[in-house]
């Protein structure tokens, strides 16, 4: 034995977290990039600064997506791999 182990469900709500967290990078991007109707006085120098803030909150956003996806897949692998283990066993004292 490694001493090594996964558990699933801790993986699983790993990724359900960091699904929250890209949701809410989301909305923080949706709520950064361009800012509206602010006036004749405000320079569109405003509004390309805090369009570069909206793509770089979109890309943690997509890279923190990303990352749950790959956690959720991991997941996944532990939990086939462990039904796979348990009906070898069952095979085995059958």
């Amino acid at each position: 034995m490694t001493g090594f182990h996964a558990d699933p469900a801790a993986l699983e709500e790993l990724a359900r977290r960091l699904e929250d967290a890209a949701e809410e990078y989301g909305a923080a991007a949706d709520e950064t990039s361009g800012p509206g109707d602010l006036g004749p006085l405000v320079p569109d120098a405003l509004r390309a600064v805090t369009d570069e803030w909206a793509d770089r909150i979109r890309a943690v956003q997509r890279e923190i997506a990303a990352t749950a996806a790959s956690v959720r897949t991991a997941a996944q692998v532990y939990r086939t791999g462990d039904a796979g283990v348990v009906e070898e066993l069952r095979r085995a004292d059958g």
